[in-house]
């Protein structure tokens, strides 16, 4: 049985099911992160995602990208935070798991700001070997539970 979010289904919902443990501090940390990035560099990064996915490929990759969204609404509620750059870092992260190795080094403009806070997802995935990505050095991460902040 295929994911619905595709063949890096797990990691996805290992991303989203650890956002709602994350504290204010850690939420604070992924919005000032988001918030640093280059704006230019991101469109980039999503640009090369449209180009390395197919239509049914990023219906998975959006549908991952709306439920860490969801996700990210509560647990911004629960914390009592606001900033949408923190939905939209979740959005970021979670496309970014489900593409996987086909978006190349995008992936780290993409997950940066939450592997603030979850530092195993800066490392990108293992491509497969039908992957145009693929790379001898690329490394296969699980995303653990977050960091905790000082």
């Amino acid at each position: 049985m295929t994911s619905i979010f595709g063949p890096n289904g797990q990691r996805v919902l290992a991303l989203v099911s650890s956002i709602p443990g994350l504290s204010a501090d850690q939420v604070d940390q992924v919005t000032s992160a988001w918030k640093h990035a280059s704006p230019r560099d991101r469109a980039r990064a999503w640009a090369q995602l449209n180009r390395a996915t197919e239509e049914n490929e990023r219906y998975r990759i959006l549908a991952a990208a709306s439920l860490a969204r969801r996700e990210a609404l509560a647990t911004a509620r629960r914390v009592h935070r606001t900033d949408w750059a923190f939905w939209a870092a979740a959005c970021d992260a979670s496309a970014a798991v489900a593409a996987g190795a086909r978006i190349g080094s995008h992936y780290d403009t993409l997950i940066a700001p939450f592997a603030t806070v979850m530092p195993p997802l800066a490392l990108r995935p293992v491509p497969s070997l039908s992957s145009p990505a693929a790379s001898a050095d690329h490394h296969q991460a699980e995303p653990d539970a977050p960091a905790k902040s000082a």
